[in-house]
């Protein structure tokens, strides 16, 4: 799911308000874009020389939203709230 994301992502870098729609996993979604509502067509290739930027963007942004969160928990437990308090407000 990681590879759509990045895909779309470097899709957005090329042309922000590209609107497109592709199905699968992995980059061979490439193969499937369907360029909607009038976006013009991004070559593959433009795509493809991004994906790996992108891939790393969209892994740093996960990291960031783990490391966060684990953050925000450690600032709770040092609060002295229980782990079953912490639990309870997360859910």
């Amino acid at each position: 799911m990681k590879t759509i994301e990045a895909i779309i992502k470097a899709i957005r870098k090329i042309n922000p308000n590209a609107q497109v729609s592709m199905s699968g996993s992995d980059i061979s979604a490439l193969d499937t874009i369907i360029w909607e509502n009038g976006t013009q067509p991004i070559n593959k290739q433009d795509i493809l020389n991004l994906v790996p930027e992108c891939l790393a963007e969209v892994e740093a942004e996960e990291q960031a939203k783990i490391d966060a969160k684990q953050s925000a928990l450690n600032k709770l437990s040092a609060l002295g709230l229980t782990e079953a308090e912490i639990k309870a407000i997360i859910g």
